[in-house]
């Protein structure tokens, strides 16, 4: 592990570790499952792994969220919550956080924690803001974990789940390089696909322009390679144009 991924876990672990309790939204993914198991360590039976579902959530989901949290060790409960009544689909966000909240009073716990992290505060989506307008906290963001880093953390600290698709990342690695070849975009996606593969050693990139936005779409073993250097690849992929970058495992 570099010294400045070293140093960014040994503040996650002082975060979490002044929380006193926590409950931790819990998808059984990467970023809740990092998280989890650093509560786990830090904070021990005083930090509780809560996946929050409603009637149709999907039972292979569930069935994840209790394997990883059986593997950590972690105390694992599920709260079931009432579909929003018009359709009879998922809790809305704001509510599973609100109802969350409510849960941690009554177990007398001082925080609730989800694994939110440097690429979601950059992609500010609705489960991210609706966090914030709860009073969710954020360790891995307040620690400037990246997703990459995430993945990096978790696999260097025994995670089943390290190397799992993010959700909204599709794509398989073929011989081609899946670009929007149109004006200067293509360029931008040319040089980039250039700099990775010769400098950071990438082998086959699928990467994806959207305004400013690039997705780099990466096998296991490239993965490791961007997330080992994500400061000089989001450096270069800035002077190339590139306001934001997001990786993702190709399933």
């Amino acid at each position: 592990m570099d010294k400045n991924l070293e140093r960014k876990l040994a503040d996650l672990r002082t975060r979490i570790r002044k929380l006193d309790s926590a409950i931790v939204a819990f998808s059984g993914g990467v970023d809740s499952s990092l998280l989890m198991r650093v509560c786990r360590d830090e904070l021990g039976d005083k930090a509780v792994a809560v996946t929050a579902f409603a009637g149709d959530y999907p039972s292979s989901e569930l069935s994840l969220a209790r394997r990883i949290a059986k593997v950590m060790g972690a105390k694992h409960l599920m709260h079931k919550m009432s579909p929003r009544p018009r359709n009879g689909g998922a809790p809305c966000k704001g509510k599973v956080f609100t109802s969350l909240k409510d849960l941690a009073a009554h177990m007398k716990m001082k925080n609730v924690l989800d694994g939110s992290h440097r690429d979601d505060a950059s992609e500010n989506g609705f489960s991210f803001v609706a966090a914030r307008a709860a009073g969710v906290r954020s360790p891995l963001l307040e620690a400037g974990l990246s997703k990459a880093e995430v993945r990096l953390l978790a696999k260097e600290l025994g995670l089943p789940n390290w190397d799992r698709p993010s959700s909204g990342c599709s794509g398989e690695l073929d011989a081609s390089l899946q670009e929007i070849k149109a004006g200067s975009g293509f360029k931008m996606l040319q040089a980039a696909k250039r700099y990775l593969k010769s400098t950071i050693k990438v082998k086959l990139p699928i990467l994806c322009k959207t305004g400013k936005k690039l997705k780099i779409v990466l096998s296991k073993e490239d993965m490791v390679k961007v997330a080992r250097k994500i400061d000089a690849v989001r450096k270069r992929m800035k002077t190339l144009g590139f306001n934001d970058v997001m990786l993702c495992l190709a399933k």
